[in-house]
């Protein structure tokens, strides 16, 4: 299953509902409705040693294009982090506004829409700037590059291929399935809230 973390929601320490920042003298909001995306296995996102990548049940998972769109902006090449509690957690290269992103992948969905994929894993990109790709193809994979302390990946939604520049936009999904009550209850056409357990059974088939 995937856990929801700091998605839509109204808790006081959600950073991206509440992460606002100023760019060229405007103000904007850019992940207000961003998840982090962390896998998870019997109620854990690890095991082994957390200071390892390879424990996290997300690291090296595929991350898959959203609609049929263009490829706007790609970047790869960015070192993965030590990952660890964020108490004592560094980063492997300094944290700047060009660096906080990591490896990312910005989908252009079309009418001023545009899909971002933040932290993945360093040379796992397979996909170019100016190239078209289809719904549910394979571009990349989940890393703990940019400003990310546990592998994990962070999707939003915006106005702007430039961070932190454009609005964030909320979107649907087609079909999953939230833990609820000790079971699964199906959703479609909705988007999934904070700390929700997600599952999206095969992505393939659309079954479950």
């Amino acid at each position: 299953t995937w856990r929801v973390s700091d998605g839509p929601g109204n808790d006081p320490g959600n950073h991206h509902r509440r992460g606002i920042f100023s760019v060229g003298g405007k103000i904007y909001n850019s992940r207000r409705f961003a998840v982090d995306w962390f896998l998870r296995r019997d109620g854990k996102s690890v095991s082994g040693d957390v200071h390892d990548t390879r424990s996290y049940y997300a690291y090296g998972q595929p991350v898959l294009a959203v609609a049929d769109a263009r490829v706007a902006v790609m970047r790869d090449g960015r070192p993965d982090n030590i990952p660890g509690p964020v108490q004592t957690f560094k980063t492997a290269i300094p944290n700047s506004m060009d660096s906080v992103a990591g490896n990312y992948i910005i989908l252009d969905l079309g009418g001023g829409r545009y899909a971002w994929y933040l932290h993945l894993r360093p040379g796992s990109i397979r996909v170019r700037g100016g190239e078209f790709v289809r719904r549910g193809q394979p571009m990349g994979e989940i890393g703990c590059s940019g400003d990310s302390n546990l592998p994990h990946l962070h999707f939003e939604v915006t106005t702007s291929t430039q961070l932190h520049a454009g609005e964030g936009i909320p979107y649907l999904f087609d079909r999953f399935a939230i833990w609820k009550d000790d079971r699964w209850q199906s959703h479609s056409r909705e988007l999934p809230l904070d700390r929700m357990l997600v599952d999206f059974g095969d992505v393939s088939t659309g079954a479950r």
